[in-house]
């Protein structure tokens, strides 16, 4: 899509155009008029400026409007990416967890890193949103222990879905704020893992819409732990 350009750049274009103008008008005269010369220099200062500063603006300009897509071929490259996007976030990072081993079991620094980022940002500056799928009774007590995280930070809110009595599509995502999205694909192993980048608002509003509708049928992870812990102290030694 072509964008608009700002009042500011047709300004910028039209001075520019004036001390080009200036400055052939100045190369033509300076020999009638010696006095001239200095005025001659000043202006091709000028309009070097002018085209150095143009030449910058249209470089910021390529790299912003750059791939909106990334495939990450390694967990080691999405958890690095999506880490220092986490850490660049400003208001909201809604997250989901949707694989058979928690995410204590994954080796990579990069991984640890990521997890770390996402509790540091709601202390530190927004809201987190985590919905967790539990797969298996190892998932069920990682998510108990993720209680101790939620009491000491009002801003990280965790809601847990039971997938071993009900079909829930697997998708692992993170959406920052309204414009990015990470979606993560498990590999063969528990420690391979890939996925993509994707910044693009549209597609990131589908899938806030889909999250909420998530976040809406899961249960509150402290009500999730309680009830567990009833179950454990019920059963039969």
């Amino acid at each position: 899509m072509i964008k608009p350009r700002a009042k500011s750049d047709r300004w910028e274009e039209f001075a520019l155009s004036v001390f080009l103008l200036v400055c052939f008008l100045l190369a033509f005269l300076k020999d009638l008029f010696p006095f001239l010369d200095k005025g001659l220099t000043a202006a091709i200062f000028a309009a070097i400026f002018f085209v150095l500063k143009q030449i910058r603006d249209m470089r910021i300009e390529v790299q912003n409007d750059g791939p909106g897509e990334v495939f990450f071929a390694t967990n080691e490259e999405f958890y690095s990416s999506a880490r220092d996007a986490v850490r660049g976030a400003e208001r909201e990072v809604r997250v989901t967890y949707f694989r058979h081993v928690p995410p204590t079991t994954v080796s990579s620094a990069e991984s640890r890193e990521y997890f770390s980022e996402v509790l540091n940002f709601a202390r530190r500056r927004g809201t987190v949103r985590r919905i967790i799928g539990i797969a298996n009774d190892a998932m069920a007590n990682w998510c108990v222990a993720q209680t101790g995280e939620v009491e000491r930070n009002p801003r990280y809110n965790v809601r847990v879905i039971e997938m071993r009595n009900q079909t829930v599509e697997p998708m692992s995502i993170c959406l920052i704020d309204d414009d990015t999205m990470y979606m993560a694909f498990s590999g063969p192993t528990d420690q391979q893992l890939g996925g993509i980048r994707e910044d693009a608002p549209k597609l990131v509003h589908f899938h806030q819409n889909r999250f909420d509708q998530l976040w809406a049928s899961g249960t509150d992870l402290q009500e999730f732990a309680k009830a567990r812990t009833a179950a454990t102290d019920t059963q039969p030694t």
